[in-house]
């Protein structure tokens, strides 16, 4: 991958940026301001049982309840007033509670320590069968005594006593959590979120070619060129451009444009022609600028950090081999996310539907405040704006 990691240390927050080619693909920052974060582990106190949700409610530090449901608590129901370790799935997003786990994971370079289960699990990214029967094999052969390992492809690529040392050391990790939990009183933090670069570098596919850092002696050694920048952001100009993938309208290098918008229910994305209309081609233009768009908007889903159920109105094509075109180039665009995506194909009415696992609150969130004149709404009453003026 022809990417650099930007990470800025100075002042109250860490920020890291992912470029490939110049472009930003992922952006993150981390304030040490408290609040509830996706991996954190917790002493949690059961506060209720939700029989009918099939479902309980567990109090974390703070005076906050997160939702942990029966299937995911190791050994069932549990009753109120329980202590139990549990590991943050999603942190709280639109006014819901944190989705919870009893199933503690800890995550290696190519392999996650399923700390609450004995079994071999494979990535559900690996489709080859072969590759699949082989990881079992290594799972089986490396797993540790009453913990599991679930197995990614790069494993098999990976020198087999790296793989056993790694192992060993999150099996010993898990080892002094488990000791802090049973020495603490709930609720109580056991481990923290992990810190944001190690979190993004872990979760690519590939690593990037090189760290360009403010502070290189802050950062750990991740094993890759780190080179020293003053203002690694200002450098790439990455505040220009998360402001300009934030815009509700994209413009693309075609004269194409994108319109992103996000519903209740799920993100829409209308793609338009615009000032593309250059060559005699009709047919040949449409389906370069639909796939144009399918690229970018692949990275923006990841930029922004889209989930759930998204919909892209793409300029009506002539034919069904023009539309495959479209959404296997979309498919491609989407395989090196590292967040799971599946396109589900077209409607009858012509929209490409897919979705995007929600791991995380959606980037616009983070940045942007809703307009204190509309509250949010994008509109603004008439009488109002008349008593105003």
């Amino acid at each position: 991958m022809s990417g650099v990691l930007a990470v800025a240390t100075g002042g109250e927050k860490r920020r890291a940026a992912l470029l490939i080619d110049g472009r930003l693909y992922e952006y993150r920052e981390s304030s040490g301001t408290g609040g509830i974060s996706a991996g954190e582990i917790y002493l949690g106190k059961v506060s209720r049982v939700m029989k009918n949700l099939g479902a309980s409610f567990v109090r974390l530090p703070g005076q906050t309840d997160g939702f942990l449901p029966f299937d995911e608590t190791p050994g069932g129901q549990p009753l109120p007033g329980d202590s139990l370790p549990v590991q943050v799935k999603k942190p709280p997003l639109d006014h819901k509670a944190a989705y919870l786990t009893g199933k503690i994971v800890l995550r290696g370079s190519c392999f996650s320590l399923l700390c609450r289960e004995e079994v071999s699990r494979i990535s559900s990214r690996v489709k080859d069968g072969e590759k699949r029967k082989a990881l079992y094999r290594l799972a089986d052969a490396l797993r540790p005594a009453g913990l599991g390992l679930l197995m990614g492809e790069a494993a098999l690529a990976t020198d087999r006593e790296l793989l056993r040392a790694e192992i060993t050391a999150l099996a010993e990790r898990w080892q002094r959590l488990s000791q802090a939990a049973s020495s603490a009183v709930a609720p109580a933090l056991i481990e923290g979120a992990e810190d944001t670069v190690a979190a993004l570098l872990r979760a690519l596919p590939e690593p990037p070619e090189r760290i360009v850092c403010d502070r290189p002696e802050l950062l750990a050694d991740f094993g890759l060129p780190v080179t020293q920048a003053r203002d690694p952001m200002q450098l790439y100009e990455v505040d220009h451009k998360l402001r300009r993938g934030l815009m509700r309208r994209q413009s693309l290098k075609s004269g194409a444009t994108l319109v992103i918008d996000r519903c209740e229910a799920l993100w829409a994305i209308d793609v338009n022609t615009a000032a593309n209309i250059a060559g005699r081609d009709r047919e040949k233009t449409l389906l370069d600028t639909n796939l144009e768009a399918a690229r970018e908007i692949a990275r923006l889903m990841r930029l922004r950090r889209m989930s759930g159920m998204i919909l892209i109105d793409f300029i009506d094509l002539g034919s069904n081999a023009e539309r495959e075109q479209v959404a296997q180039a979309l498919r491609e665009a989407l395989a090196q996310d590292p967040v799971r995506c599946s396109v589900h194909g077209f409607t009858s009415l012509g929209l490409m539907q897919l979705t995007r696992k929600k791991e995380e609150a959606p980037l616009t969130g983070e940045s942007l405040l809703p307009c204190p004149l509309c509250h949010g709404r994008g509109t603004i009453s008439l009488e109002e704006n008349e008593d105003e003026a």
